[in-house]
């Protein structure tokens, strides 16, 4: 067992678990599961490797890099590590294309890459990747946003994706509500005042509510 792979294959065997039945209990794909005992996948993100070795009840140490006792779950040798915020539940990471239509993206969920949201969420909460930096400072490039579809009451202040008039992909805005009327706003103080603000008018639809905001290492 010289790989983290054949590890995982083996101790998943002596479980007597599936694929399908570790990608339940761990909350990792099943495709994800087979890239990594295929070795297609050497190495894991930390919250993969801990759902995983808490799935298959062993060292997630051991489990990566055969190092440790295979079965001491309490002493997991990263005494430099800290526990994370509680997981509430892994969502599907998406594009903003999909975005715009996300009952049908839940629908094909099982082979999206998914994401532990560490905020109690609706069962159809998805995450997208920042893609431009026009909610700078606030939101960089690559920053990961969780969205809750069922939040679509306009808020002041709250950041939502919203699909503006005659666009064909939802963006990232600020709701704002100033004398009863309704913005969109964009943080970035570099774009020029009229992209800053975006009066709504009846065109506009809110997507979903931004629920949780977590920032790349």
């Amino acid at each position: 067992m010289t790989t983290f792979g054949k590890r995982l294959e083996a101790r998943r065997t002596e479980l007597g678990m599936t694929q399908e039945k570790l990608a339940s209990k761990s909350g990792v794909t099943r495709v994800g599961i087979s890239k990594i005992e295929l070795d297609i996948t050497k190495n894991a993100r930390a919250d993969t490797l801990f759902s995983l070795s808490k799935a298959l009840k062993c060292n997630p140490k051991w489990l990566l890099d055969g190092s440790g006792d295979k079965f001491n779950e309490s002493k997991y040798e990263y005494s430099h590590v800290t526990a994370g915020p509680k997981i509430h539940q892994f969502v599907p990471l998406i594009n903003w294309a999909q975005a715009s239509n996300w009952i049908e993206v839940i629908k094909q969920s099982d082979s999206s890459e998914l994401y532990p949201c560490p905020v109690k969420c609706s069962p159809g909460t998805f995450a997208l990747r920042v893609r431009d930096n026009s909610m700078q400072p606030r939101f960089e490039e690559n920053d990961l946003i969780f969205v809750d579809p069922t939040k679509i009451d306009e808020i002041n202040g709250k950041f939502v994706i919203a699909m503006l008039d005659h666009s064909h992909e939802p963006t990232l805005k600020q709701m704002e509500i100033i004398d009863n009327q309704r913005f969109f706003k964009t943080l970035n103080p570099e774009y020029p005042p009229e992209m800053r603000f975006m009066k709504i008018n009846e065109n506009c639809q809110i997507v979903g509510t931004v629920i949780s905001h977590v920032k790349p290492v």
